[in-house]
């Protein structure tokens, strides 16, 4: 959860410096155009004489305009200063409408915090072969989960459909695991697609996606990775990245290990290739 906490604070931190820039930016810019065009003059509150002003009370004139305050110690004095100020109280009815939207949405906004492995494996595990995908989240839990899982090829310059798989997935919370058996007799054609993208005879691609809801706020959440048959690795255990306390809550995560897995033997690899 810190390294949750601090992705969205470095965000929040470069969006109000970005914000402050531009307004500076507007600020500095119209203090220069009323500085350099004469456009205002300085009134003192118990005399009717008008006196030039300096860059440094064009600044505060500046701030004074975006912001709609209107003291009346300085004011324009042509036609067009009067049209500068009109156009900065313009931008700043619209910057400030922008700045608020976008920092709540900032504020609220669910951080990128869902994730999954770089390669697809072939895994080898209860006696039977698996295609997996391992997920993870170092945020909020996710509920109402549902996954899809799509392998076509592309020939003479069409898209033809190899797999199609979708279903209800359990809530995901910090690690979850996309199985297909492909052991399974409904999953055949998808195992001999592995197989010949494996022997080379065709570029396989895939694709896999999740969306679901966050927990807290009831945000849609939605994550999708494509793969090809290059990222194809073969495997049987995945290494942990959590252990479990005393209460059965999880602990001392380990996200280096997220990538790791046990590797399959040769054996294993040639009897898939050939069956």
């Amino acid at each position: 959860m810190r390294s949750n906490i601090s992705i969205k604070t470095r965000e929040l931190f470069r969006f109000l410096v970005y914000a402050f820039i531009c307004y500076a930016l507007f600020i500095f810019v119209f203090a220069w155009l009323y500085y350099v065009t004469d456009s205002i003059a300085l009134t003192a509150y118990s005399s009717t004489d008008i006196e030039k002003v300096d860059f440094g009370k064009a600044l505060y004139f500046s701030i004074v305009s975006f912001h709609t305050i209107g003291f009346g110690d300085i004011h324009p004095i042509t036609n067009l200063g009067r049209t500068l100020v009109m156009i900065q109280s313009g931008i700043s009815i619209f910057f400030t409408a922008m700045f608020s939207g976008l920092l709540v949405y900032y504020v609220i906004k669910r951080p990128n915090d869902i994730f999954s492995t770089h390669k697809i494996y072939i895994r080898f595990r209860d006696e039977a072969y698996w295609l997996s995908i391992r997920l993870g989240n170092k945020g909020r839990s996710i509920i109402d989960l549902k996954g899809r899982f799509e392998a076509w090829t592309i020939e003479n310059n069409s898209r033809i459909r190899a797999f199609q798989s979708s279903r209800e997935l359990p809530d995901l919370e910090r690690i979850l695991y996309y199985d297909i058996n492909l052991d399974d007799p409904k999953h055949h054609k998808l195992r001999m697609a592995l197989q010949e993208a494996l022997r080379g005879k065709y570029r396989l691609h895939m694709k896999f996606s999740v969306i679901g809801n966050d927990i807290r706020t009831g945000e849609q959440v939605a994550f999708a990775k494509y793969f090809d048959s290059s990222d194809l690795l073969f495997g049987r255990i995945f290494h942990n990245v959590y252990s479990w306390d005393e209460n059965g809550h999880r602990k001392d995560f380990r996200w280096k290990n997220f990538e790791r897995i046990e590797p399959l033997d040769p054996e294993g690899i040639r009897a898939f290739e050939q069956r």
